[in-house]
């Protein structure tokens, strides 16, 4: 049976001596509100393994095969010291994953070894050339590292690639296969134990009492106004008709930021269930970028796999997911809201969200069973609806055309969508003939949606935000 095992080698420019390291390392994290302690008092423990190169080796127990921790922690201890870390991943002796890690705590590039088909299928790519030539011991020898990266595959077990791998980028061979249970301490290897210094330890702040003090601090001059609810999101009324929502949904391991827009006329706001709930019509970060595209700014990559926070790394501390989600919120949630001003606007942006969404709720509307989050009521407001219905038919059916094209739907299946379609376009015509000819069917339309309208202005003001 092959080994798991991973550690990180962290780069030595300075030449720095054990002693000399050791102190360094000390006075970093400390900086990082770590101080050293007995082994029974340590929140975190690090084994530190020295060689006369420009390398030292550090891992830990808490490095355990499959968690993501070595490698945030090889990014945090890159821009503790200022310096490159590689972090090293053995697989079951199969394959092995060097990533490095920059000074900015960001990723360089990613060398993979052996037989790592089975596990990251075809996407694997040379090692990056700039990024690697560098620490070469000799400045000719990158072809010799591509070879052995390419002939890795032969190797029975991947650590005889690494140990060939090694004094090409400047490494000891025996050191680059370290792992605890190596750990007899010596005067080659050292074990470090740290606590969190009490002198610097701050009051564990909740989710929602950073939310509100980051969020708040930007949000509340903008008009919005954190609702007397526990979910952790701020609320803007515009105009007694719309309102606009930004939050955050926690994950337990990373949080996931959010935005919507609702309206008065809604059977119920729904405002005190969770995002779960009513994510139905709260949209996340990562469909605000991909339905309007705000910008040419190409996206963090925490907008799609959401802001993680780790409790034992400050570079991931919970109030930087929350400063990072709200940065990015503002970037692409915020300006599509600004543009929310109006009831016709509310039904451009549910077109967005809704595509071709062109369907009028039912009459009479006491009676209608559309769900609660439902703002399809709102076109029997807008100041000719006939008129925007049939202007959102037609930009609908220029779209479905774009999507038969892209799909290459059959023609048969083009037919009969498109007879759906039309169905429930004459039904939508027919519902505000309805409402625009019959009035009895039009005051008591307008009669629901004025009680509507003070019901949830009366919750709104319930919850401190009217």
């Amino acid at each position: 049976m092959g080994r798991f095992f991973t550690s990180t080698q962290i780069h030595n420019p300075n030449l720095l001596d054990r002693n000399r390291f050791i102190k360094f390392f000390r006075e970093e994290m400390k900086k990082n509100g770590y101080v050293t302690c007995n082994s029974d008092e340590s929140e975190i423990s690090y084994i530190l393994r020295f060689a006369d190169d420009k390398w030292v080796t550090i891992t830990s127990e808490a490095y355990k095969q499959g968690n993501r921790f070595s490698q945030t922690d090889a990014g945090r201890i890159a821009k503790m010291l200022k310096t490159i870390c590689i972090n090293t991943t053995v697989i079951d002796s199969d394959c092995a994953i060097l990533e490095m890690y920059g000074a900015d705590e960001q990723k360089v590039d990613t060398l993979i070894m052996g037989r790592a088909d089975d596990y990251f299928s075809e996407d694997i790519h040379l090692p990056s050339e700039s990024a690697w030539k560098p620490f070469l011991a000799d400045k000719s020898l990158w072809n010799t590292l591509c070879e052995i990266v390419k002939d890795s595959k032969s190797y029975t077990f991947v650590e005889e690639g690494l140990a060939k791998l090694a004094p090409i980028i400047g490494m000891d061979s025996e050191n680059i296969l370290f792992y605890p249970e190596d750990s007899d301490e010596n005067e080659q290897t050292i074990i470090l134990d740290f606590k969190k210094d009490k002198a610097k330890k701050e009051k564990k702040l909740t989710l929602n009492t950073l939310f509100t003090q980051i969020y708040g601090e930007a949000l509340e001059p903008l008009g919005f106004k954190k609702p007397k609810l526990r979910q952790p999101y701020y609320v803007r009324v515009i105009n007694d008709e719309i309102i606009h929502i930004i939050g955050i949904n926690d994950m337990k391991s990373h949080l996931v930021a959010f935005g919507g827009v609702a309206t008065v006329y809604r059977k119920e706001l729904c405002l005190d269930h969770s995002f779960r709930q009513n994510e139905r019509w709260l949209r996340t970060l990562i469909d605000f970028y991909a339905k309007w595209h705000i910008s040419d700014k190409p996206f963090n990559q925490e907008i799609q796999s959401g802001f993680h926070y780790h409790e034992y790394i400050e570079s991931k501390s919970l109030s930087k997911a929350v400063q990072n989600a709200l940065n990015e919120s503002i970037t692409w949630i915020l300006p599509v809201l600004n543009n929310v001003k109006t009831l016709k606007d509310v039904a451009d942006y549910d077109e967005y969200v809704f595509k071709n969404h062109i369907s009028v709720i039912s009459l009479p509307l006491q009676e209608s069973l559309a769900a609660p989050y439902s703002d399809a009521s709102i076109r029997f407001l807008l100041n000719d609806p006939l008129a925007d219905l049939e202007q959102r038919y037609t930009s609908s059916l220029k779209l479905i055309d774009e999507e038969d094209i892209r799909y290459n739907r059959a023609q048969e299946e083009i037919m009969r969508n498109r007879k759906e379609y039309e169905q429930r376009y004459n039904e939508s015509c027919e519902r505000l003939h309805m409402f625009l000819e019959d009035k009895e069917m039009h005051d008591q339309t307008l009669e629901e949606l004025a009680r509507r309208k003070k019901y949830n202005i009366e919750m709104l003001k319930k919850y401190n935000v009217y």
